[in-house]
This record gives C-alpha cells, structure tokens and sequence, in this order.
C-alpha cells in the first residue's frame, strides 16, 4: 500500500500494481535524462511535451522498480491512456517540493499577466 506521507502514489497498468514516487533521486534522474531543470521540465510538461510525460512516468517507477526503462514507462502511458494526466497530477501533487514549484510558477504567471496588462 502507497505511503502518502512519502509522496506514494498506486496504480495499477499492465497487470501489475505499480508505486510511483518522485523522490529527489528520482527527479534528479529526471533532470539528467532531460537535460534540463525541473523548472524546465515542468513548463514543457505544463506546454504538453509527451516526451516530458513520460520521463515523469519512468522517475516516478524508478524507486521501486530501478531497472524501468524509458520504453516500459512509455507502454504504462499508452495503457493508461486518458488517466496519464490524472495520474501524473496525483504524483506530482503528492511531491511537496514539485507542488511548490507549480504555485510559484503560476504566481511567475500572473504577475507577468499582470504586468502585460499595464502596457496598452
């Protein structure tokens, strides 16, 4: 069962029960094979970058299953299909320091909306 106090998340896909966290090894993981910073990797997640979305998936599998390959993780996606989103939502959320990052780059958002919206 999901540690929620860890960040764990549970769900099921291709016949297996599958645990995914973003730990900070996992996202420093993420960040190597990306090439780029969380922050980044966040705004291309946020533009709908598939290959983003699936680097998420295959961090967040790597602590219980550090062997996952990017084309594993890859064929979880496609059969979770439409529930992807949701389930990347649910893991990020359930990272504290991710859902931080999030916040501040709304808040990033807005004021940069709001100072647009000065100049007429």
């Amino acid at each position: 069962m999901a540690n929620p106090m860890k960040g764990e998340v549970d769900i099921e896909a291709c016949g297996e029960q599958l645990r995914l966290i973003l730990s900070f090894n996992a996202i420093a993981e993420l960040e190597e094979e990306a090439g780029q910073t969380l922050a980044e990797a966040m705004a291309a997640l946020e533009a709908g970058s598939v290959r983003v979305m699936r680097l998420i998936l295959w961090a967040a599998m790597r602590d219980h299953r550090p062997g996952t390959t990017l084309r594993q993780a890859g064929a979880v996606a496609e059969e979770l299909g439409p529930e992807l989103g949701p389930v990347l939502g649910r893991v990020i959320s359930a990272c504290g320091f991710l859902a931080d990052l999030s916040e501040q780059a709304g808040e990033e958002r807005a004021a940069g909306k709001s100072e647009g919206s000065d100049k007429g």
